[in-house]
């Protein structure tokens, strides 16, 4: 009886431990995905800053952030509506302009309400991180300041109207200012609780540098970064010769690097192109990786083309039969904000190089950017030279970056490419040692751990270069009837005239010495 008893109390326990166990693995799997899914946050600015140092520093955080695996969407506070942010964990606010104050009422309420993870930069912070973090800010007019952040030092930038953190009750602080008029050593950045506080962000300056790192550990972003090498501008009509010449010296310098090569839609056949296609492979041979840049968008661009993913994917596909793996896409990053582009151009592939934008020639623009696996912050050597540090070697940047120079000119330009990276003492990585994948409807190219697979077989990067003919046939030869009868009738009208000429100087003599004997008689 008791056994009964027992059994018929055990009975619903063991069903209900059997369920649990059997819907354990899909929340487990649901979270797998969950953490692989990019980051997503909104972005909020007031102004864009055109004419004052300001400009470009909304831009540069998209930059930043997409380094870091984000998915950002874009948004003006002017356009912003009730509940907006409400949609996300995390969202950056960007108040350029000291001398307006935001007005929009919904974005004002929202902000009071907000509980997910906030992050102000510039002026005007809002009523309730200035409770909170119990913050008193300032404003430097014009000045020298001296920046340290993480292992680098920038000196005598020039700020101008630049806030700053006079007090604050915080949690973390991030870096250092001195302001040289005064000798005041004031916080880069400082947070506290869902609160995070970046008065001052120039674009090209060592603050860049400085809002990485607060990015970095706001985004609770853990894995190492990598700094990688990245040649751009290269195209069929470059010098070939001095490409192969400068991965061979980068080769011999042990130096890993990233070429981005310019895309050929038309006239693949040419020699040109052959020879294009062996200066790649040896590229490739040199321990170089290669990236399909983005082809440039010409102001004419119609609206109506929507050739450009058969374009693109032909393309990879050309490179892949001729034994070239690309990785991946560099692109400016208005690409990655239009929906065309980033679908049609860079959809083949999930790892990027964002380039700054020069000129913006949007097809159908999106406020929400396109996120990859693999992303790179681009940077030029000359913004390197401005950051110091202590040791002989450069220290890691936080986030992944690509050190961006174009294909130098000539020889002594590779001279001097090659003379500052030996200065810098920079450790670049291979970028054929991080997950990479590119897709199209003919090939699967994958690399990991510096193997990189072609529909699942290995890659050969063996080459060995061979002259390419210069006999080319740029023209299909044309059918022409009656070749033959107009070739002999040409030769039989030459004998005609030799006769005649020959006839008609004979003629001449003879008149001439008529025209003597007569003379002298």
């Amino acid at each position: 009886m008791n056994q009964r008893r027992i059994a018929s109390l055990l009975l619903p326990l063991i069903i209900t431990v059997l369920v649990l166990l059997s819907a354990a693995p899909p929340v487990q799997a649901q979270a797998a995905q969950d953490a692989s899914a990019p980051q997503r946050m909104l972005l909020l600015y007031d102004s864009l800053g055109k004419g004052t140092v300001r400009e470009g520093n909304v831009s540069e955080l998209q930059r930043l952030l997409s380094a870091m695996g984000s998915e950002v969407t874009l948004l003006s506070l002017d356009h912003y509506g009730a509940g907006t942010m409400d949609s996300f964990a995390r969202v950056i606010t960007v108040m350029n302009a000291a001398d307006l104050a935001p007005a929009n009422r919904s974005y004002l309420e929202d902000t009071e309400h907000y509980t997910g993870q906030a992050l102000h930069v510039g002026y005007h912070p809002p009523a309730r991180l200035l409770k909170d973090m119990q913050l008193t800010t300032g404003t430097a007019d014009e000045d020298l300041a001296d920046l340290a952040v993480g292992e680098f030092t920038a000196s005598d930038l020039q700020v101008r109207d630049m806030p700053y953190i006079a007090a604050v009750k915080a949690e973390r602080t991030y870096g250092s200012f001195i302001l040289k008029s005064s000798g005041r050593k004031l916080p880069f950045a400082a947070s506290a609780g869902s609160y995070t506080y970046v008065p001052y962000l120039e674009r090209d300056n060592a603050s860049v540098v400085g809002m990485a790192y607060v990015l970095r550990e706001w985004l609770g972003n853990k894995t190492a970064p990598q700094t990688f090498l990245v040649l751009r501008e290269i195209y069929p009509f470059s010098d070939l010769d001095l490409l192969e010449e400068t991965a061979d010296r980068l080769y011999k310098a042990g130096i890993p690097f990233i070429a981005s090569v310019r895309p050929v839609f038309s006239n693949t056949g040419f020699p040109a192109m052959q020879r294009y296609l062996d200066a790649l492979k040896v590229v490739q041979s040199r321990n170089g990786s290669i990236l399909v840049n983005a082809p440039e968008v010409m102001p004419s661009i119609n609206s109506s083309d929507h050739t450009l993913g058969q374009k693109m994917g032909g393309f990879v596909n050309l490179l892949v039969k001729n034994g070239i793996a690309p990785l991946g896409i560099g692109a400016n990053l208005y690409w990655a904000y239009d929906r065309e582009y980033a679908e049609a151009g860079m959809g083949f592939f999930d790892s990027a190089v964002l380039f700054p934008d020069k000129t913006v020639l949007h097809m159908d623009p999106s406020n929400v950017s396109k996120a990859f696996a693999s992303s790179l912050y681009s940077l030029t050597p000359e913004f390197l030279q401005e950051l110091e540090h202590a040791s002989h070697a450069m220290p890691q940047l936080p986030l992944n970056a690509a050190v961006t120079a174009e294909l130098p000119e000539d020889e002594a330009g590779l001279d001097a490419l090659l003379q500052m990276l030996e200065r810098r003492w920079i450790s670049f990585a291979d970028y054929k040692q991080g997950p990479h994948k590119t897709v199209t409807d003919e090939n699967t190219v994958v690399s990991g751990d510096g193997v990189v697979l072609v529909n699942g077989a290995p890659l050969n990067v063996g080459y060995a270069p061979e002259a390419v003919s210069s006999d080319y046939q740029y023209k299909k030869e044309q059918v022409r009837s009656f070749t033959k009868l107009f070739s002999v009738q040409s030769k039989f009208f030459i004998i005609v005239i030799i006769v005649t000429l020959l006839l008609f100087g004979g003629l001449l003599s003879i008149g001439y010495r008529l025209y003597r004997k007569k003379y002298f008689k």
